[in-house]
């Protein structure tokens, strides 16, 4: 048996459920759902579908002549009366019997109806499940320049990722900022320094990283005194106040 396309195995898979797929098609089945996992999903899938119809039955008597036509089916060896007239009482075994038969077969008209509702009914959207895998970021470059005896000192954090600078300082440089200006620098392998921009009046802030600029193996920070605004060279034109090297925060 060859199960492979889609509308195929939703019938025997529902067929299977309902118990209706029987003799030797239901034994090949049985065999297939022992190796096939998409088979065996489709038998979950009918089975919680169908399981809540079982508790909406109502049962309904049909027409004599539709049970009698069943009992001659069951029995083909055996000819059966319809129901005595009104009135006459049938024996206890047979009224229950009857019943039971009636009920049967009403839930095996629902089952059948609300089967061919199932298939016909077009397959529940897609639900896109968003998992969020973070995102290992190396850690930041640290340095701690001082400069010469002063109190003052700026903590630098630079993150070449985020392309970011963040300074936090403490104390405040004796400088007139409306002349001169502080400017950072970073001092790659060959001992070319590069400048980082030019650090905030108040010693606090954020700037962005220079476009282009690469971090050097083993970087070292440096601060010189400028004109205001920084250095006209794009080289240090004015003392260096003080170095550090900067190393990958642990």
């Amino acid at each position: 048996m060859k199960v492979e396309h889609p509308r195929l195995k939703q019938a025997l898979a529902a067929e299977y459920v309902l118990g209706t797929l029987a003799g030797r098609a239901r034994r090949r089945f049985e065999r297939l759902l022992g190796v096939r996992a998409d088979l065996r999903d489709e038998v979950r899938w009918w089975e919680r579908r169908l399981a809540p119809l079982q508790h909406g039955f109502t049962p309904q008597t049909p027409r004599a002549v539709v049970w009698a036509a069943i009992e001659k089916q069951i029995n083909a060896q055996t000819v059966t009366a319809l129901p005595p007239p009104a009135g006459a009482a049938a024996p206890r075994g047979l009224r229950l019997w009857q019943a039971w038969a009636l009920t049967a077969t009403a839930a095996s008209v629902v089952l059948a109806i609300g089967l061919a509702r199932e298939l016909n009914r077009p397959p529940p959207p897609a639900q896109l499940v968003r998992v969020e895998v973070p995102v290992f970021q190396p850690l930041p470059y640290v340095a701690l320049l001082r400069p010469g005896e002063s109190e003052v000192q700026w903590l630098v954090t630079l993150s070449p990722e985020r392309r970011l600078i963040r300074i936090t300082g403490s104390g405040k440089f004796p400088l007139d900022f409306s002349r001169e200006s502080l400017e950072l620098w970073v001092v790659g392998d060959d001992g070319t320094p590069r400048s980082l921009g030019v650090m905030p009046d108040d010693g606090d802030g954020e700037m962005p990283m220079p476009r282009g600029l690469t971090m050097p193996a083993k970087p070292t920070l440096a601060v010189s005194r400028e004109p205001a605004g920084g250095s006209p060279t794009g080289l240090p034109t004015g003392p260096v106040i003080t170095v550090s090297p900067a190393l990958r925060a642990s």
